[in-house]
């Protein structure tokens, strides 16, 4: 597979994942709308939880899976894992519906506002479960370079979950008041201290049914699998697997645990609402870092099978190093794209509240940036088979970040969780990168990437500082054409540059070669 085709893929999945992402983006401003910021910080309690458990739940067979998978033995490897994946997955959704009564009384069920709610812990191991039954068949369709099927099913499943929440929370309450009394009576509110819990139910379960259809979906290409178990195979996987677990729990320290358990603990006094307000603050701007995040997931579902297939090639390395260099540039321009138009971004946030929050948004895009070029110097572990080194390098980072929440938050509240947060991406990405050279030497070109990072955060600086102190020292979040016309300037000023020193290297580039001269 060449660049060419890596970009063609990444494209692909990129494009399903944008239009995915832009239709789970719709429900922010749409939530931040009718849901106060309590309910909103217990959604984002909730969904901080899922993706930690749902490593658990998938215990690392995606990558065992494409690591593993070669022609000759495609189809033991599938329904090795597949299988593999329905055992575990039913057997733990069991566990776990046995385990409700502790679960839902304890310290973070009160958090997540499903103590008064139990049947919000049973959607919830729901959605975990239909998500891990899906994560083979949709792993198949990126190995097997099929980008728009799985375009499709993704894109199916979360419309119908985006639908279902307009249905619920916009639809019924308007029908129930105008007297068609056949709809649930959920009760939503603008106001900033209502109590509109318990319509996070219908959240819940349009998730459910939106991966439970998606695994419906499935089902044909599911039904088609040779029902053979090789459990030598299966013990090699498991083997190769299983410290990406804790590479996955690790790391989802880092990604979910400010939300999640951080910033409850160690935010000052004893308020539960309170805290719940400030995590729905943190949260609704932790989303303008989305389009820095949906780049990654694109290219991680493209990379990775094409990566594995790769390294049986000649001098791989030269290839990592170039897509690696292009990696950061692209990474650099939407850091630029979101942190200089941060004025235009606000309107998704909906409520003036929520505006404090958005100096968070330039160092939590700094910190996806770094997570996204970890993400791509991670395989030098998962080729050698070193997926342990792995493991321990994100539990050094999993306690850093315990520790760094623990001194910055009391004192700097919610922008010490996201300083955090960068710090800890920093520091794990350039643990990998040295360890990494040890072990799997790569070429990459470290002085022009570490200009390019250091000059985008430079412009964004400059920026931020002619708003405070020029353009609106008033409001920098005010929208104004003076502020636009200095952003695009210093965004222009900066691809200028960058043109001047790739210029080659976009020549090569398949579409856009074409219109450098």
């Amino acid at each position: 597979m060449s660049i060419k085709a890596l970009a063609g893929q990444t494209i692909y999945y990129g494009l399903s994942n944008i239009a995915s992402k832009l239709l789970s983006y719709f429900l922010t401003p749409f939530y931040l709308g009718i849901l106060a910021p309590a309910a909103i910080g217990e959604m984002n309690n909730v969904y901080a939880y899922i993706p930690f458990l749902n490593i658990v739940l998938t215990y690392g067979m995606e990558t065992a899976f494409f690591r593993f998978a070669k022609k000759e033995n495609q189809q033991h490897i599938l329904s090795s894992a597949t299988i593999s994946l329905l055992v575990s997955t039913i057997s733990i959704s069991i566990l776990l519906l046995f385990l409700r009564g502790p679960v839902i009384h304890s310290y973070a069920g009160e958090l997540a506002g499903i103590s008064d709610h139990p049947s919000f812990y049973t959607y919830i191991v729901m959605i975990m479960a239909f998500d891990a039954l899906t994560a083979i068949p949709f792993a198949q369709l990126r190995l097997e370079g099929r980008p728009m099927r799985y375009a499709a099913i993704r894109i199916a499943g979360i419309a119908i979950n985006v639908g279902l929440n307009v249905f619920f929370l916009y639809v019924c309450p308007k029908l129930y008041a105008a007297g068609h009394h056949w709809v649930p009576d959920i009760q939503v509110s603008t106001a900033l201290q209502a109590d509109n819990s318990g319509a996070l139910g219908y959240v819940y379960l349009s998730n459910v049914i939106g991966s439970g259809a998606t695994l419906l979906l499935f089902l044909p290409q599911i039904l088609r699998i040779e029902w053979k178990f090789n459990a030598g195979l299966w013990k090699q996987m498991v083997q190769y697997a299983l410290p990406l677990i804790i590479v996955g729990m690790a790391g989802m320290v880092n990604e979910t645990f400010d939300r999640a358990w951080f910033l409850p603990r160690f935010l000052p006094g004893s308020d539960m609402e309170g805290k719940k307000v400030i995590i729905g603050l943190y949260s609704a701007n932790y989303k303008l870092a989305i389009l820095i995040t949906m780049f990654i997931q694109a290219f991680r579902l493209g990379a990775e099978p094409y990566f594995f297939k790769q390294a049986e090639g000649e001098n791989p390395q030269r290839t990592y190093a170039r897509i690696m260099k292009l990696f950061v540039v692209l990474l650099c321009f939407m850091f630029l794209f979101v942190s200089l138009y941060l004025n235009v971004w606000k309107i998704f946030l909906r409520k003036p509240f929520y505006y404090q929050g958005m100096r968070i948004v330039p160092v939590l895009l700094l910190a996806n940036m770094f997570l996204g070029i970890y993400y791509n110097l991670t395989i030098w572990f998962k080729l050698t088979d070193r997926t342990r080194t792995g493991a321990v390098i994100t539990i050094i980072t999993a306690v850093l970040a315990f520790l760094l929440n623990w001194w910055w938050i009391p004192v700097m509240g919610y922008y010490g969780a996201a300083l955090a947060t960068m710090v800890c991406y920093f520091i794990q990405m350039a643990i990998c990168y040295v360890w990494g050279q040890k072990h799997y030497p790569v070429p990459y070109h470290l002085p022009r990437i570490i200009t390019y990072i250091s000059l985008a955060v430079a412009t964004w600086y400059i920026f931020h500082l002619l708003n405070t102190h020029l353009l609106s020292p008033g409001d920098v979040y005010a929208l104004k054409a003076s502020n636009l016309l200095v952003a695009t300037l210093l965004f222009a000023a900066y691809g200028w540059f960058i043109l001047k020193m790739e210029k080659k290297e976009f020549r090569r580039l398949p579409v856009v070669g074409k219109f450098i001269k």
